[in-house]
């Protein structure tokens, strides 16, 4: 009975929202330029075959607090060229957080404990047709909250992007999709989301482009709707600056909040850096691509 009250309130503390909510972060975007553009990815050309490399590989640190708990996020990618219009991905994303004391039912304090997560994330990136994106993925979930208490779960995410046009692109995806998380006393479902959304990029004049992207969600398990709206600027293919908006009703995983990036690109390398006001959010990246 008191490991059932023990888990029942870490799970009380760790959530992003007032709903109790199991494993958050994986609803955090892993890509820094993505949190900059206020979370809108889904027709973006990231979800694409890789454009000019063969491998890709790169990693974000993501640093996120939210009612108390620092969330501590390390994400490292690789992406693979099978073909010109096929390629591979894994991205394994862990979170550590900050140690955190707990109290029973009659307000005695019963410890510490330091709750850590993981994700693995298999995925394929498939273009039959150059207008046509085809993505699967396949995650394996753990979550530990205490040494002794810990849970599995798989997830899948699948989505596709159509291209109207070489400026406008136009995509849908369901993201988190999978059973209740079990820590063995209750399931707690995980943050699957249906997205639509946009993405056009237009060329101003020589050397300058503009890029714009919305999405549309919703999370049912939480009767939570989401909006994400991005822009941005890019010089000569080197230099790109990022703004953005992410919206979310009452419940959501996540919270609502503005963001700005800026990233540094050239044929082998990119890095850059995205600040979300949520609670003073950062994130830094790094891309090599052979």
């Amino acid at each position: 009975m008191i490991r059932r009250i023990v888990i029942s309130i870490i799970l009380a503390l760790l959530p992003l929202a007032a709903r109790a909510q199991a494993v958050p972060f994986v609803a955090i975007l892993h890509s820094s330029e993505n949190l900059a553009m206020g979370g809108a990815h889904i027709a973006t050309p990231d979800n694409s075959p890789l454009s000019g490399a063969i491998v890709e590989i790169g990693a974000d640190k993501i640093y996120w607090r939210r009612n108390a708990i620092n969330y501590n996020l390390t994400n490292y990618a690789a992406r693979v060229g099978i073909l010109p219009s096929l390629c591979v991905g894994l991205d394994v994303t862990t979170n550590a957080m900050e140690e955190m004391t707990l109290y029973n039912e009659n307000g005695q304090r019963m410890g510490t404990t330091l709750a850590s997560e993981l994700c693995a994330a298999l995925n394929v990136t498939y273009a039959p047709l150059p207008t046509t994106v085809f993505r699967l993925t396949g995650k394996y979930i753990r979550s530990a909250l205490t040494d002794n208490d810990y849970a599995n779960c798989p997830a899948v995410d699948i989505g596709g992007i159509w291209k109207i046009n070489g400026q406008i692109a136009v995509g849908a995806a369901i993201e988190n999709l999978g059973p209740d998380i079990d820590y063995g006393y209750g399931g707690y479902p995980l943050p699957a989301t249906a997205k639509v959304g946009v993405y056009g990029r237009f060329s101003l004049a020589e050397r300058h482009e503009l890029e714009a992207a919305v999405d549309l969600g919703a999370m049912p398990s939480y009767a939570t709707a989401i909006a994400s709206i991005g822009t941005g600027y890019t010089f000569n293919d080197m230099l790109a600056l990022r703004l953005g908006a992410h919206l979310c009703s009452a419940g959501g995983v996540l919270p609502s909040y503005f963001s700005a990036g800026i990233f540094f690109k050239s044929a082998i390398f990119d890095v850059g850096a995205a600040y979300l006001t949520a609670s003073g959010t950062y994130s830094i990246s790094a891309r090599l691509k052979l």
